[in-house]
């Protein structure tokens, strides 16, 4: 920025001053900007740029919140007489590109300094009072005639959230003569959780804790018995995450600055720029299952290396899927200061033509019939939510929890970016309210037709209807703690109750489908299912596995045959197709088919076993954990066939971290373990450990692992800094995927 374009506009009328004895200009000779005072009053002194001394060797940098004053010190040549001094801040953001700072948009701004008549800031104005302020608080004497003024400089709740200048202007108005000094490094200007008149103000100061401090995370996942959850590295606090954090806002999202204090427009934007679906981007998502000149999804144990690579780089991170997306913006978020979390949805639904339904077709390989439909159901999708309040809405039942998703799925406004939606509206069905409502709403509680393909003599019929089997068990981290919290009933109403059947009819008024007779078809349809010749409901289907599915066993997968007639025998043939599935619903390859004929008297069950050797399933491709139980049946007499598919997650071994005592690699370290529960060598195996607080990460080769060897070595731990630490690990190999283990220390 020039001085000379700003200093004729800058000032204020000169007073008129009769027999001073000042001759001198006040002159600041070095600022002080306070960074442990700063860092305790608005939560940042975490951050590797305040810390001191910064592990990256680079000057330390202030971060402060908007709508609260920060403090600084200057030391200047003589005391400050506002009689005859007049000191003017010119405040403004660091440019890039065509952005510069601009007065009439709020980008600069020009702050006239006030001395606090009984020793105090000014109160803090209301929201509409609102402006930038510097007040000379305290005047201190120091040696040789020098004097330590101190400033607070208030920043208004609105203001940009962005990097920052400021230079201090002096003039002596009985002569004209001007000093000018500005800070060496731009400050940060976050938004502020604390800040009532923030938008992203959050009362509760657990939750603030956990949604804004805290730099681990867990996310939900399948496990073969129940769900389990995974540790995450968030790592907002670490080196050069804040810069990649504002260098994606700025000019990845391409968010300008007088924008940029808007919760709302940040977050949609950067739900589209991180995927690089459109072209450009920061993670580049893969579900091929190949994942060569790249890192697999399930090797990412947190989002600090992601987002420092691209800093480093400039060019898109290999490979994300939606756990890794949802940690990534969770991590963008929180270190800008908008609260945020991880949320997972189990059996989620991609309704990606607007009907608020999800068509199942299936062969008689019961294969989904590939063409006929873009929907899908995902095993288990993750995405994030943000807090704020949705003032573009002018309806305070929408303020809290926005769900917003980075993954690439939904086309919106022309780009591949989802919400923010708030959670309230989606669970009342109202998903025409911005962002994206539609397509979320249907996540969690679309429903599900299976059909059949058909062939030239017979058209499509209806398998089955699901009215529950979408949006099961949502889940987040629970504050302060690793367990799961179950945020279900935030979403949406018990299934099948009056409510959640009211919303449905609500969400089809408001739908962009609402004049298509297609949801009302398929739902009249239904009738099929249960009404034909006659026979309702002759036989029941029930899949169940009643041990635990550890990877690298044999285990069965049971098909339970029930007559529902308490007076007729029936005659069914049918068959259990298991097959290959990653956690998107595609189906990959048939494992096994198995044929049955039975005869069963009234009321009588029977069960057809059917054993999974390893030697089976080897060849399973994505992550090998994820296996999809598909029956159908048909009874003798009568047209109707009946369907029934389940899921199962296979159970994968856990990476052992412990604390040790280890002398070559400082006073504690932890040690990994692995033990290889295949009955074949792991090849290519690769384990990346990773600590929080700058602690450099760790890499780890082996070139096999034989069949039941347990392999083991330390990883270095930081001690300079106290407090929380988590440690991270995860391990790939060609047999085996999805391995992970976290530890978490207290360092005293």
């Amino acid at each position: 920025m020039s001085t000379t374009s700003t200093n004729y506009r800058i000032w204020p009328a000169r007073k008129v001053v009769t027999n001073s004895a000042i001759k001198d200009v006040l002159k600041i000779e070095s600022i002080n900007l306070c960074f442990d005072e700063n860092g305790k009053t608005f939560h940042t002194s975490h951050y590797e740029a305040m810390t001191k001394p910064r592990p990256t060797k680079r000057p330390r940098q202030l971060i402060v919140r908007r709508g609260a004053p920060f403090e600084v010190r200057l030391l200047t040549n003589r005391r400050f007489d506002p009689t005859v001094d007049t000191m003017v801040l010119v405040v403004s953001i660091v440019s890039y590109g065509s952005e510069k700072p601009c007065f009439g948009n709020g980008t600069e701004t020009y702050v006239l300094v006030s001395v606090a008549t009984d020793g105090t800031a000014p109160a803090e104005p209301d929201e509409l009072a609102e402006d930038w302020r510097a007040v000379v608080v305290d005047s201190k004497d120091k040696e040789k005639g020098k004097v330590e003024l101190t400033l607070q400089i208030m920043i208004p709740s609105y203001t940009p959230v962005w990097r920052w200048s400021i230079q201090f202007h002096t003039r002596l108005d009985t002569t004209d003569a001007k000093s000018m000094t500005e800070i060496k490094e731009p400050l940060f200007v976050l938004f502020n959780p604390w800040c009532k008149n923030d938008a992203v103000y959050m009362e509760d100061e657990a939750w603030r804790s956990e949604y804004i401090l805290d730099d681990s995370t867990a996310i939900c996942k399948p496990a073969s018995k129940g769900l389990h959850m995974s540790s995450w590295f968030l790592g907002q606090f670490e080196a050069n995450v804040l810069d990649s954090a504002l260098y994606i806002v700025e000019q990845v999202a391409n968010v300008k600055a007088p924008i940029s204090g808007n919760p709302v427009l940040v977050i949609r934007a950067l739900s589209g720029a991180l995927n690089t679906a459109d072209g450009t981007g920061v993670l580049q998502g893969n579900w091929s299952n190949n994942y060569e000149g790249g890192t697999a999804p399930t090797s990412w144990t947190g989002s600090a290396k992601i987002l420092q690579e691209f800093y480093d780089t400039g060019e898109r991170v290999k490979y994300g899927q939606c756990w890794v997306y949802a940690g990534l913006l969770t991590s963008v978020c929180r270190a800008i200061g908008i609260p945020s979390r991880i949320i997972t949805n189990f059996e989620s639904a991609g309704d990606h033509d607007a009907s608020l339904s999800i068509d199942y077709f299936v062969d008689d390989s019961e294969k989904t019939g590939a063409g006929m439909t873009v929907d899908s159901i995902w095993n288990y999708h993750v995405w994030s939510e943000v807090w704020m309040q949705r003032k573009d809405l002018h309806n305070p039942t929408y303020d809290g929890w926005q769900a917003v998703d980075a993954t690439p799925q939904v086309l919106s406004d022309g780009m591949f970016k989802c919400g923010p939606c708030p959670v309230s509206a989606i669970k009342q069905g109202h998903v025409h309210v911005p962002y994206d409502g539609e397509f979320i709403y249907a996540e969690v509680n679309a429903d599900v037709i299976y059909w059949s393909i058909g062939n030239d003599q017979n058209p499509p019929k209806p398998l089955e209807i699901s009215t529950a089997q979408v949006g099961k068990n949502i889940s987040t981290k629970a504050v302060g703690s690793g367990k799961r919290e179950d945020v279900t009933e935030r979403y949406k109403y018990p299934e099948d109750s009056k409510e959640e059947r009211d919303v449905m009819k609500t969400a089809m008024k408001y739908s962009s489908q609402r004049f298509s007779s297609a949801g009302l078809a398929k739902r009249l349809l239904g009738a099929m299912v249960n009404d034909s010749n006659g026979t309702e409901d002759a036989i029941q289907l029930e899949i169940k596995c009643d041990e635990e599915l550890t990877l690298g066993t044999t285990f069965q997968i049971e098909v339970v045959v029930t007559c529902a007639s308490a007076v007729s025998s029936v005659e069914v043939t049918g068959k259990l197709v298991l097959r290959d599935s990653d956690y998107t619903g595609r189906d990959m390859a048939t494992l096994k088919v198995t044929p049955f004929a039975i005869k069963l008297e009234p009321r009588e069950s029977k069960s057809i076993i059917v054993p999974l050797e390893y030697g089976e399933y080897k060849t399973m491709d994505t992550h090998k954990t994820n296996l999809r139980a598909i029956c159908t049946a048909e009874v003798k007499g009568s047209d109707r066939t009946y369907f029934k598919l389940k899921n199962f997650h296979l159970s994968v071994p856990a990476i052992e971290l412990s604390v040790v005592e280890h002398s070559t690699s400082g006073p504690i370290a932890v040690q990994v373990d692995l033990s290889n529960p295949l009955p074949v060598p792991l090849t290519g195996g690769r384990f990346v450990v990773e600590g929080s607080r700058y602690t450099d990460p760790m890499e780890k080769k082996y070139e096999s692992i034989p069949a039941g060897e347990t392999v083991q070595f330390i990883y270095p731990i930081n001690l300079s800094h106290k407090g929380k630490m988590v440690v991270t690990a995860s391990f790939v190999s060609k047999e085996l995927k999805n391995v992970h283990g976290d530890l978490t220390i207290d360092i005293p």
